[in-house]
């Protein structure tokens, strides 16, 4: 069900930017407040994760929150993505792309904080639990080497992720984050797993997906940049 809610947001939020006016300065204080909600959001997985809280009545206030956080941020990135589409149609032969481009990378910066600690918290919990892992790993089938590959791979793909405004990583780090999401889906399916265990992964798949979106328009605004500079350069 709550992946239901995350993918209806999502929707929502693309609905939202085709009726909206484009407001180049309301859309920018929105990417901002994304920031925010990422930032909290990782502070709250944190929270859930590791702070041992012993009150019920607390942890399912902190599991409440994270999850329409997390719709909250599917509903600002589906926003955010259709007005960026906008404004690079509009604005592709125009060379004043200053405040497109802050709304981007604003954008960018969200969804590397939320996926990039989403898999270092993820690494923390496999840590914290790994003697459970172990047997259910047994369970699958895998063997021990598996889990500590998975282990690895998803630290080094958060780390990936979270570096790629220095080394341009995120793109391969994504993409091998997504190759893993599919492989738990197949094998809770293959084990006849209810759909439910695959929620997590599959919200991961879908997040690491819609930056990949945004790697993409990234790099098409520096590419419009460029060639409205060089455009300009040749008018001279």
């Amino acid at each position: 069900m709550q992946i239901l809610i995350f993918i209806a947001a999502l929707v929502v939020g693309c609905l939202l930017g085709f009726v909206i006016k484009p407001n180049a300065k309301f859309d920018y204080l929105l990417s901002r407040g994304y920031i925010i909600v990422a930032i909290l959001l990782v502070i709250n997985a944190s929270l859930v994760n590791f702070a041992n809280i012993q009150n019920a009545g607390i942890m399912n206030i902190l599991i409440f929150v994270l999850n329409w956080g997390k719709s909250i941020s599917y509903l600002l990135i589906g926003y955010l993505m259709i007005t960026i589409v906008h404004a690079l149609k509009s604005n592709s032969k125009s060379p004043d792309n200053y405040q497109l481009t802050k709304i981007t990378k604003l954008t960018l910066w969200a969804i590397t904080i939320i996926n990039g600690f989403s898999f270092i918290i993820e690494t923390g919990y496999k840590l914290k639990n790994f003697d459970d892992l172990v047997a259910q790993f047994a369970h699958y089938g895998y063997a021990l080497w598996f889990l500590y590959f998975i282990i690895v791979t998803e630290t080094l793909g958060g780390i990936g992720i979270l570096l790629h405004f220095k080394l341009k990583t995120g793109p391969l780090a994504a993409l091998g984050l997504m190759l893993i999401m599919l492989g738990v889906v197949y094998t809770n399916w293959n084990t006849n797993g209810p759909f439910t265990y695959s929620y997590p992964a599959v919200d991961a798949f879908m997040s690491l997906a819609l930056m990949m979106i945004i790697y993409n328009f990234d790099k098409k605004l520096k590419y419009n940049l460029i060639s409205t500079a060089s455009y300009i350069e040749q008018s001279m």
